[in-house]
């Protein structure tokens, strides 16, 4: 128990004074991944034996030969430095006699080689809404679907972008030479002389949380990002989303005028009890000094759920052992994700897995079909038209009921969920015995219980 509260605390916004919270909705930020071509600058100490060159060279011994006999080399060592020399620009060579450079007078004097190379900077992520820059390693970027609500990108990336943040691209090209110092030359200093322009570039998006939260006294609806830098992803938000809104973004907002409608003329009312249950579990979840057995007995009271999402936590945790996995809802395309539908076939691989929907919902069965392409024995998928129960019912441990409710975000209709957890046992097995004689269960149980057994006794046959 104390791993999955952990893991409740840990999608539960805090508390804000004045609000309470509605719902959690992922927004995906926009991240190029790009390959800048630019011009590096090495910095390094000056070769003692081109030193020594340069040296003899600025006193008027030009003399290849000459040079050679004071230095005590063969010929053919000075000559293949003078080749070298000459490529860098030092020193330039007339039949056997010498002359030195500015290039080369100027690495005298400071006793330092300069090069410039052109290289490609890879793994460079720009922030599509702040324009911030940062090594691929810092960004940790995140698979879209569908249904997920993405912002759309307003930095332009063109040379004027690269020259204006000259600064932090070169922070990243050293922080790269950092973490790959170990297998460099640490007496070799390397930094951006100049950037050329975007080799190469790719969309990718970075999951970021917004909480979702309505005035206690009014209408008013504030959204708070999980990340956000003076609050420049929520100001941005607030634009793509209040005027018109592009297709990737519609998923936030509920388009069935039908499913709202039945919402609004049937609200359920909010329980004084159960607020005050759950507003006690919160206080329990992150006051400190307070002992496991306490906050247990705060979190397994009946009370609304700490997050729309807190059946999620249900789904993943190892410690709990569910007999069966029961979901009923006439709206069951508002349950659906790729989050909730993987675990779901991972759960049916060893439990049974009950999935009664109604048939005349839009679009349902194929949102079943994306979601559950693949055949699992524990997956029973039930249509019915006649669907009253919204709820999640996780056998011999909770029940979780859905209610749905309606608010009116940007001047359009947004659905969030506010589900009661009921730990009950009398009340999870009442529940469990109704489903099963309602939706006629009990031959589907009857099959997985014989099948179970069968399994159990090979198993037993194969230890003896």
């Amino acid at each position: 128990m104390k791993n999955l509260i952990s893991d409740v605390k840990r999608n539960t916004p805090k508390s804000i004074p004045g609000y309470y919270y509605l719902k959690t909705q992922n927004i995906y930020i926009p991240f190029m991944k790009t390959t800048i071509e630019c011009l590096i600058r090495k910095i390094s100490e000056l070769n003692l034996f081109f030193e020594s060159i340069l040296k003899l060279i600025d006193i008027s011994v030009k003399d290849i030969n000459e040079i050679a006999k004071i230095l005590g080399v063969s010929y053919s060592v000075v000559k293949e430095a003078i080749i070298d020399m000459v490529s860098i620009d030092y020193i330039y060579a007339s039949e056997n006699t010498l002359g030195i450079t500015l290039k080369g007078a100027d690495a005298l004097k400071t006793r330092q080689r300069v090069d410039i190379q052109k290289i490609y900077l890879k793994d460079i992520m720009v922030d599509m809404i702040t324009g911030a820059i940062y090594d691929s390693d810092a960004v940790k970027v995140s698979g879209t679907c569908q249904r997920d609500v993405l912002l759309d990108g307003i930095v332009h990336i063109d040379n004027g972008f690269l020259d204006s943040h000259f600064r932090e691209i070169n922070e990243v090209y050293q922080l790269q030479q950092k973490n790959n110092s170990v297998f460099g030359d640490g007496t070799v200093t390397s930094e951006i002389y100049k950037t050329i322009g975007i080799l190469y570039s790719k969309l990718h998006y970075v999951e970021n949380r917004v909480y979702m939260y309505k005035s206690e006294s009014s209408d008013e609806l504030m959204f708070v990002f999980s990340s956000d830098s003076n609050d420049r992803y929520k100001n941005e938000f607030y634009n793509q989303l209040k005027d018109s809104c592009r297709p990737c973004q519609e998923y936030f907002f509920e388009n069935r005028r039908d499913l709202v409608d039945k919402i609004q003329n049937h609200p359920t009312r909010f329980e004084p009890k159960l607020m005050a249950q759950t507003e006690e579990a919160r206080k329990m979840l992150f006051a400190d000094n307070v002992t496991e057995e306490i906050k247990t007995g705060a979190f397994t009271q009946r009370r609304y759920a700490l997050n729309d999402r807190e059946y999620l936590s249900y789904l993943y945790s190892s410690k709990l052992r569910y007999s069966e996995i029961f979901i009923c809802s006439d709206h069951i395309n508002g349950l659906l994700s790729n989050a909730f539908c993987s675990q779901l076939n991972v759960l049916a691989d060893k439990i049974p897995v009950f999935i009664i929907y109604n048939k005349t919902e839009r679009n349902v069965e194929k949102s079943l079909r994306h979601f559950f392409n693949k055949p699992k024995a524990n997956l029973y998928l039930i249509s019915s038209d006649d669907i009253e129960e919204s709820l999640i019912c996780f056998n011999s441990e909770l029940v979780i009921y859905l209610h749905e409710r309606v608010v009116t975000a940007f001047n359009r209709p947004v659905v969030y969920m506010q589900p009661i957890c009921d730990f009950n046992k009398k009340n999870v097995s009442e529940t469990v015995r109704n489903l099963v004689i309602k939706y006629n269960l009990d031959g589907f149980a009857t099959v997985n219980h014989k099948k179970n057994e069968l399994q159990k006794r090979s198993k037993r046959n194969r230890k003896k």
